[in-house]
C-alpha cells in the first residue's frame, strides 16, 4: 500500500503545520534529498523515548536497504531499554567531545521527532552546523523559527513513525522485519499501546501496515511491558511507597534519588513506565515522577491523567513532548523543582 492510498482513504487534504504544503509534496522533496545522499546522521531528542528511537532505528534500516551509510547516534544509551526489538548497536552513544568528532562527516543530518535545536542535545552543534544539510520529521511544532532544508511537521500524526513510514513509501523501501518492529514500537509506545487519545483512524491503519509484515503484538507488547527484573520490581515499588499528593490532591507525584537507585540495584532505565502507575491515584488530574540524575540535577516526567495539557508545562519548564505525556530537566532540590512545577500546573488546574 503506498503513501497515496493512505492519503486518499484517511485525509486527502493532509498538509504540513509549517509551511502549509500537502505532505505528499514534502515527502517527494525529502526522499529525492535522501536519493542524493550517501552518508545520513540520525539524531533525535534528548531522553530518547519508542517512538523517537523506533522512528529513527526504522529509518536507519530502510536507507541502509538502499545501499545508504545511515548511523544514529545519542547523547544517553539506550539500547537496554528495547532490548530485543531493537538490535545492539543500533544507537552509537557519544558525548559532546565524540559529537564535535562528527561535524562535516555526513552528506545529511536527519533529526526526528523534534524541531527544537536545544533539544537535539550534543548533536545541535553538529546538525546545526553552517553549510550542513539537514532536514526534520516531526510531530511537534516549534514556536520559533525552523532552519532545515526540508521539514515536514504534522502535528495531528500520533507518531513520528507513521511520517516515517510514509517517507519509507515514497523511498519505495519495503516496510517488512526489523523495520516494520522498531516503526510499532515507536508507534505503540506514543499512543500508550494505543489506548491515548492520539490513537485515532490514522494511527489504526499506521498499525495495519505494520502487522501486514506478520508482526506478533502479544510479543511486541511482552518484550516492552511485560517482564520486569527483581531490581526494576523494587524500584517500582519504590516509586508508589514515596508517592505524594499536592494541589488538593490533584498532582500525584514521586521523587527518586540516586540513593535510592543504589538501594534497590536498579539503572534509571528500569524507571522507564514508572510513572504511568502514579496516574491510577484517584482524583489525580496530573502526575509527576522526579528523578535524579549523576550530576544531581532531575529528569522530571509528566503525565495527564485528566484534561490537562502536560506539553504546555513542560515547555514554560524548558521541556517538551506531548499533550499526554511531556517531560523537562531542572536542578535544585526536588523541593525546589516540585514548588516551581506545582506554581505552573495549578494555573492550568484552576482555569
Amino acid at each position: 500500500m503506498s503513501f497515496d492510498s493512505i492519503e486518499n482513504d484517511f485525509a486527502d487534504n493532509l498538509s504540513d503545520d509549517v509551511s502549509g504544503r500537502p505532505v505528499s509534496e514534502v515527502l517527494v522533496e525529502m526522499a529525492e534529498i535522501l536519493r542524493q545522499a550517501q552518508s545520513v546522521l540520525i539524531a533525535t531528542h534528548v531522553g530518547p523515548d519508542g517512538d523517537a528511537i523506533g522512528s529513527s532505528v526504522g529509518l536507519a534500516l530502510g536507507l541502509k536497504s538502499l545501499g545508504k551509510e545511515a548511523r544514529i547516534f545519542s547523547g544517553s544509551s539506550v539500547d537496554g531499554r528495547f532490548e530485543g526489538i531493537i538490535a545492539d548497536g543500533s544507537v552509537e552513544t557519544v558525548d559532546e567531545e565524540g559529537a564535535s568528532r562528527l561535524a562535516g562527516q555526513f552528506d545529511l543530518c536527519v533529526l526526528l521527532d523534534t524541531s527544537e535545536p536545544a533539544r537535539a542535545g550534543v548533536l545541535e552543534g553538529v546538525i546545526f552546523a553552517p553549510g550542513q544539510k539537514r532536514i526534520c520529521i516531526d510531530h511537534h511544532l516549534l514556536s520559533g523559527e525552523y532552519s532545515f532544508d526540508s521539514h515536514l511537521a504534522v502535528e495531528s500524526s500520533p507518531a513520528t513513525a507513521c511520517l516515517v513510514l510514509w517517507l519509507l513509501d515514497e523511498l519505495e523501501v519495503a516496510v517488512e522485519d526489523d523495520i516494520a518492529r522498531a516503526l510499532w514500537l515507536a508507534l505503540a509506545t506514543d499512543t500508550g499501546w494505543f489506548r491515548f487519545s492520539n490513537a485515532g483512524r490514522l494511527a489504526f491503519q499506521c498499525a495495519e501496515r505494520l502487522l501486514e509484515g506478520g508482526l506478533d503484538p502479544e510479543e511486541l507488547y511482552s518484550l516492552i511491558y511485560g517482564s520486569r527484573s527483581g531490581q526494576k520490581t523494587r524500584l517500582w515499588g519504590r516509586v508508589l511507597l514515596e508517592h505524594q499528593l499536592s494541589l488538593d490532591g490533584r498532582l500525584v507525584w514521586s521523587v527518586i534519588s540516586r540513593e535510592i537507585l543504589a538501594e534497590t540495584g536498579a539503572v534509571r532505565e528500569d524507571l522507564d513506565g514508572a510513572i504511568d502507575i502514579l496516574k491510577g491515584v484517584k482524583g489525580a488530574h496530573a502526575a509527576a515522577l522526579l528523578s535524579q540524575l549523576d550530576d544531581g540535577s532531575f529528569k522530571v516526567s509528566l503525565r495527564s491523567v485528566e484534561s490537562i495539557d502536560v506539553e504546555r508545562v513542560a515547555r514554560e519548564l524548558g521541556g517538551g513532548g506531548h499533550a499526554k505525556a511531556a517531560g523537562y530537566s531542572a536542578t535544585g532540590t526536588a523541593q525546589e523543582i516540585l514548588d516551581t512545577l506545582k506554581d505552573v500546573l495549578s494555573t492550568q488546574l484552576d482555569t
